[in-house]
């Protein structure tokens, strides 16, 4: 099972210029948490955003280790790469 918190991640690394309406919407959540996420994913080091006129474009540190389990650990590229390929055989509902 996925978090929202990887889900956010992915719609991110699928569209680093998605809205966080749009994220909400893919995602199942409100607006309001999608923002939330997104700034935990960002405090935590994860992505970074940069604001470009009145939209945000985000930039995920695929570099950046993640705990899979209790003693395994993978950076966030491999982990969303395993992740957009599962969704694409099964969306995010």
């Amino acid at each position: 099972m996925v978090t929202n918190h990887g889900h956010v991640l992915a719609c991110i690394a699928a569209d680093p210029n998605v809205r966080l309406r749009d994220i909400a919407d893919a995602v199942g959540i409100t607006e309001r948490t999608a923002a939330q996420i997104v700034g935990e994913l960002g405090q935590a080091g994860y992505l970074t955003k940069t604001r470009i006129g009145r939209r945000n474009r985000y930039r995920i540190d695929g570099k950046r280790k993640v705990r899979t389990g209790q003693l395994t650990t993978m950076t966030v590229a491999q982990v969303l790469g395993v992740l957009l390929q599962a969704l694409e055989q099964q969306p995010f509902s």
